[in-house]
């Protein structure tokens, strides 16, 4: 099978080049994409600080729409008022869609915003949106309204409300698990252990669990959501094996890692949160890791040398009906499973470095979104399957990128260095 890497540029006229190659086709596509034209106006403010919530609501929005590759945001020559009488200003000035709010305080200190976007050529409305956070949730108030009017457009809700979990190398030898906005906003440390922690996996109710060297690798994480973060797995220093890479089931009820074998191989384990039962799914001596569920969690992909190199295979959520991935390359690892489960990124090591591929599956053929110098690892997706995270160190050091399936926008995520193992998950 051919690995095919897809690139896609803005341009005004429709462009394709393909190149062969012994078992890889490049294919360059550039092609002319309309935007619509958005304009936030400054918000009205009722009792708040007018140059505070203009300064975190009104650019974030704007940021945060920006994002999206359907809509420009108009930010200059515009006006100053945003009444219905102004809306042939706003006409002359390119403003399609406009976006008009008003921020006050409700009951308990909080806030509440509400958004309305407007047509600006009929004086139409064409939707709204009412949202609340707590008193100092300027930014997130700009999220869930952006997300509110992608989802309008798009019928998908959006994703500038989600979150980014990560660990991050603070020194030679510790590591610690970190939470941003999806913008790389609103830094949070979420593990103070002062060693190496890392392998954050999240569950949709915001349990957290990661491995950590105490001194040994053990699991930890949450039983309940908000609860203590305690010892899952192995509950003894003295176990005669490791364990690496905890993954959460799509249900939060199952924990899927990987446990050494005692005679140079690693099986996939799985564990059941609540009984701390466990059960072996792969048997094999040979290197079996780097698991990832399906978004029913009646599958999950992982890699394995069982075939002499690392490849990816599917088995269903017992061990049973393994089958590998008709994918070429010497060395395919990392699969992650889209939300949509149409797609599995993976990473496979071309002309020397570890570049980023997407799987479609039933499609013939997976495709390339890195290359370079660099290398690209630790894929995860968004919540809408529309983008991708990942660690690369194309900046000289690891830091976390976002890019788009085209490949032909890759963004950082996050302005901090030395982090990797990226998850992304919808805030609760």
């Amino acid at each position: 099978m051919v690995l095919k890497r897809i690139v896609l540029v803005m341009a005004s006229t429709l462009l394709v080049f393909a190149q062969e190659q012994p078992t890889r086709t490049e294919i360059e596509l550039s092609a002319t994409v309309r935007k619509l034209a958005i304009a936030a106006a400054p918000a009205q403010v009722v009792n708040l600080n007018s140059d505070q919530v203009q300064r975190e609501y009104v650019e974030t929005l704007k940021n945060d729409l920006e994002a999206l590759q359907s809509i420009a945001v108009l930010r200059n020559g515009l006006p100053s008022v945003s009444d219905p009488e102004s809306f042939k200003l706003w006409l002359e000035a390119g403003c399609e869609w406009l976006i008009t709010s008003k921020m006050s305080q409700a009951d308990g200190n909080s806030l509440v915003v509400e958004a309305i976007v407007f047509d600006v050529n009929s004086g139409r409305r064409v939707t709204s949106t009412t949202q609340k956070a707590n008193s100092s949730g300027y930014r997130r108030l700009a999220h869930l309204v952006a997300d509110a009017i992608e989802e309008f457009l798009t019928g998908t809700p959006g994703v500038a409300s989600s979150r980014i979990v990560f660990c991050r190398e603070e020194s030679r030898g510790i590591k610690e698990i970190y939470q941003s906005d999806r913008d790389g906003s609103n830094l949070l440390k979420l593990t103070n252990r002062k060693t190496l922690t890392m392998s954050p996996t999240m569950t949709n109710d915001g349990r957290l669990a990661y491995l950590t060297y105490s001194p040994r690798p053990t699991i930890w994480g949450q039983k309940t959501p908000g609860g203590p973060h305690v010892r899952l797995y192995p509950l003894q220093d003295s176990a005669g094996f490791n364990v690496y890479t905890p993954v959460f089931s799509p249900d939060g009820t199952r924990l899927a890692f990987v446990q050494t074998n005692g005679k140079g191989g690693t099986d996939i384990m799985l564990l059941d949160v609540a009984s701390g039962k466990v059960r072996r799914l792969t048997s094999q001596n040979v290197i079996n890791s780097e698991m990832c569920w399906n978004p029913a969690g009646t599958q999950l992909a992982f890699t394995s040398g069982r075939a002499g190199s690392p490849q990816l295979y599917i088995m269903e959520d017992d061990g049973t009906n393994v089958r590998a991935l008709n994918i070429d390359g010497s060395y395919n690892s990392s699969p992650a499973w889209s939300p949509d489960g149409s797609m599995i990124a993976f990473v496979s090591r071309f002309e020397g470095n570890f570049d980023l591929f997407v799987y479609k599956l039933g499609d013939p053929n997976p495709y390339q979104i890195t290359t370079g110098f660099s290398n690209s690892e630790n894929p995860a997706w968004s919540p809408d399957s529309r983008h991708i995270i990942f660690s690369s160190t194309r900046g000289g050091k690891n830091t976390l990128y976002i890019t788009d399936l085209s490949g032909s926008r890759i963004v950082p995520a996050t302005n901090l260095t030395g982090c990797q193992q990226p998850i992304w998950v919808r805030h609760k």
